[in-house]
């Protein structure tokens, strides 16, 4: 999982930084789904340095378990996930208002300011700074390893969910959560909504289209389900004064906090026809691209000469022949050239 969270952010931010920005292209949006990317290839660091930690302790883990849990690397650890963690759920918050606003009131005029859009995020990465090193400044209310009450540096603390700092811990892991997940889910239903109301008098039209949205927006919000409702869950299951056994915490950490991590890049990014198609005119200026390109316009050149040259009557067919020959010119791809 970290791997695929690593490999997919660093995508997302390596794409959209060679992108080329379109005469509409919305600013705002791009930079918070850049930024999305980089807290997500957080979550990515946090687990593969938790990864590296246990093959490092591999069958002798119990002998440094308590050195382990005080260390500054397991403190880190805590930091990273939930730095990464509440910034990615309010960056994937404002994200989806950003959305609900374009679909819902798409005749609104609205600029796109990078100034604007920077100093939000600097807000909501302040507010995710402050949630994540809040436990290293008050040892009286935290105690002095919060973040090591576990194995894995989580500060859900379901083994012990009245202990120091468990209202800290409810605050994060279940009202926000819980307020994110609502908001997302009414966003969408309400952006669908929004299309299929639009689309009444075209009915024939828009059907597919609106099937493919809601089909995107389900993953979506399925999604943020299975990484956020698990916690909120489990967080409760805990106070409710259920015994959790401290192994889930390693379930937790690999396979329910990731998912957004993993999956964002692909849901917000990878698979959308923009990127698609940037991606593409990167590959058609590759240098192999260009000699490949070079070569075939040489060889299909040649054969139009020969071709004006042998045609009788060449006023008109000479001149479609050359517009031919400079259409081609533009469709070659990395792989083979494709006449239009």
């Amino acid at each position: 999982m970290a791997g695929i969270a690593i490999f997919g952010n660093i995508m997302v931010l390596l794409g959209r930084c060679l992108m080329r920005s379109k005469r509409h292209h919305n600013i705002e949006h791009d930079l918070f789904l850049k930024n999305l990317a980089a807290s997500d290839l957080l979550m990515g660091v946090y687990l593969a340095i938790i990864a590296f930690t246990d093959i490092s302790y591999r069958g002798v883990y119990v002998l440094y378990d308590e050195d382990w849990r005080k260390s500054f690397t397991c403190s880190l650890c805590g930091f990273l996930s939930t730095l990464s963690y509440q910034s990615s759920t309010l960056i994937l918050s404002v994200v989806t208002w950003d959305r609900l606003v374009s679909v819902t009131r798409p005749l609104q005029p609205r600029s796109s300011s990078r100034a604007r859009a920077i100093l939000r995020l600097l807000i909501l990465w302040l507010i995710a700074a402050c949630c994540a090193a809040a436990p290293f400044f008050n040892d009286n209310y935290f105690g002095e390893h919060f973040y090591g009450t576990n194995g894995v540096c989580l500060s859900v603390h379901i083994h012990d969910p009245l202990g120091q700092g468990w209202e800290y811990s409810v605050c994060l892991f279940i009202c926000v959560n819980t307020v994110a997940l609502l908001f997302i889910v009414f966003s969408y239903v309400r952006m669908l909504q929004a299309i299929r109301g639009s689309g009444e008098a075209m009915r024939s039209t828009v059907s597919g289209r609106e099937n493919a949205v809601a089909t995107r927006f389900a993953i979506i919000v399925s999604t943020n389900c299975c990484c956020w409702l698990p916690i909120v869950i489990v967080k409760l299951v805990a106070l409710c004064g259920v015994s959790i056994h401290e192994h889930l915490y390693a379930w937790l950490a690999v396979f329910v906090l990731p998912v957004n991590s993993a999956l964002n890049p692909v849901l917000y990014t990878l698979t959308t026809a923009a990127f698609k198609q940037q991606m593409n005119k990167i590959c058609v200026n590759l240098p192999c691209s260009k000699d490949e390109e070079s070569h075939n316009n040489n060889g299909y050149e040649s054969a139009a000469s020969f071709s004006l040259g042998h045609v009788p009557n060449g006023g008109v067919t000479k001149h479609l022949l050359q517009r031919r020959t400079t259409q081609t010119t533009l469709t070659f791809s990395c792989k083979r050239p494709t006449v239009v």
